[in-house]
């Protein structure tokens, strides 16, 4: 048999003040550890920001010399010639980028970027100039922000106009309210994350092509009927081509489902999230009960065709009736839309691919990683920020959906939707 040690209660009392520094110590440790990750992570997403607009400088002042991309005129003395590797310093740190290069026409001489010199200056007022820079674009006021970047790294009106300045605060503007007139896009897939007692709506664009495209991130939940319809508003006003057939991809919320009628139209395909709709009816259920009707849903929605898969979600939708009224109430909810694709006759795995919103889930895993120390969200503000940092670290491993091949298809039944509805019209 095992000896149990007693421990006495005088010596606990006395090893007290002991234990209590030591786990002191451990406290503010992790708490240490946690603040300097969070100030990592966020100074490393606006880090890339202020090397947006130093990049942007350095182009503008090629373009100056030798003119646009593609642009060919007879009378420049400088061409383009291509990038060499090199650094500037962001933050009083050295961060590495191409730096674009010219060269003279006929001695072939290489043109000195007067604007990289500046940049690889290290010193109190660069890194200043950064805190204002960031303070700028936190508030919006782009310009302010970027000109005293500008003044701190010690560039001059001599070497940049304020017509540059202007210039690279609009591209610092354009990355937070992008344009979407470019974007031949065939499906929108719209979502929300949580931040704390935050929710964020993002919404994704899919081209034909099968690229994924970030089209933008407002607050408030999908069920606020306002906020979802204000989403799809702005996103309509930043150029995206609703006029085409698209296929949208929502996650079942009855306000956002409003929001499409009223902002898209009422015809528009809607393809309801099957992840959401299984997630809703086991919410519903006790746990013995789980197993066995998550199975079912599983297998109705692998089904080939529509009626397959309706014939099987509604027997199923039988059976819960007697055990679980809640469940079969649910389970019929917007059941049609969550076969959508099975009517349209996708192939298997762009139908596996589309008929839930996990590729808005996979984004926001990268966003969760990347805020995931961050325990008190003290505003909308902080939350937008935050939200958007983390979006375009993932967007940067944005590759084509799974099944992309096959989106012509897709494309082809939505056109046939298309001209149904206006020849009946």
């Amino acid at each position: 048999m095992r000896n149990i040690k007693v421990v006495k209660h005088k010596e606990v009392i006395k090893q007290t003040p002991d234990l209590i520094e030591h786990i002191r110590g451990r406290v503010c440790g992790i708490a240490g550890d946690i603040l300097r990750e969070v100030k990592t992570s966020f100074e490393q997403d606006l880090s890339d920001i202020a090397l947006l607009v130093i990049q942007s400088i350095m182009e503008n002042e090629i373009d100056q010399l030798a003119g646009s991309k593609y642009e060919h005129s007879s009378d420049r003395i400088y061409t383009r010639w291509g990038s060499n590797p090199g650094s500037v310093v962001i933050n009083g740190k050295k961060v590495f980028t191409p730096i674009p290069r010219a060269v003279e026409k006929e001695s072939k001489k290489a043109y000195h970027l007067k604007s990289h010199g500046v940049f690889q200056k290290i010193s109190d007022l660069a890194e200043r100039a950064y805190t204002d820079l960031i303070r700028g674009i936190s508030s919006r006021q782009y310009l302010e922000g970027v000109t005293k970047f500008l003044k701190g790294h010690g560039v001059s009106s001599s070497t940049i106009s304020r017509r540059m300045v202007e210039a690279t605060a609009e591209k610092v503007r354009e990355l937070m309210n992008r344009k979407l007139d470019k974007i031949d896009c065939c499906i929108l897939m719209i979502d929300g994350i949580r931040f704390g007692d935050h929710t964020v709506i993002i919404a994704l664009g899919i081209d034909t092509k099968g690229i994924k495209h970030l089209l933008g991130l407002w607050q408030g939940a999908t069920e606020n009927a306002r906020v979802a319809k204000s989403a799809l508003e702005d996103i309509v006003e930043r150029g995206l081509q609703v006029d085409r057939p698209m296929l949208v991809v929502i996650d079942g919320s009855k306000a956002l489902r409003r929001a499409v009628i009223d902002v898209l139209g009422e015809d528009t395909p809607v393809q309801r999230c099957t992840v959401h709709k299984k997630r809703n009816v086991l919410d519903e259920l006790p746990d013995q009960d789980k197993t066995w009707v998550r199975a079912k849903i599983a297998k109705a929605y692998e089904m080939v065709t529509a009626d397959q898969a309706e014939r099987s979600l509604t027997a199923l939708a039988l059976d819960l009736e007697r055990i679980n009224p809640s469940a079969a109430r649910s389970l019929r909810e917007g059941l049609s839309e969550t076969l959508t694709l099975h009517r349209l006759g996708i192939p298997h795995l762009l139908k596996k691919t589309l008929q839930s919103t996990n590729l808005i889930e996979s984004v926001n895993a990268v966003v969760r990683q990347r805020t995931r120390n961050v325990k008190n969200w003290q505003s909308g503000d902080q939350v937008e920020r935050w939200a958007a940092a983390g979006l375009l670290e993932a967007e940067k491993k944005f590759r084509r959906i799974r099944g992309y091949q096959t989106l012509p298809m897709l494309i082809d039944a939505l056109t046939t939707i298309r001209l149904k509805q206006q020849q009946a019209a």
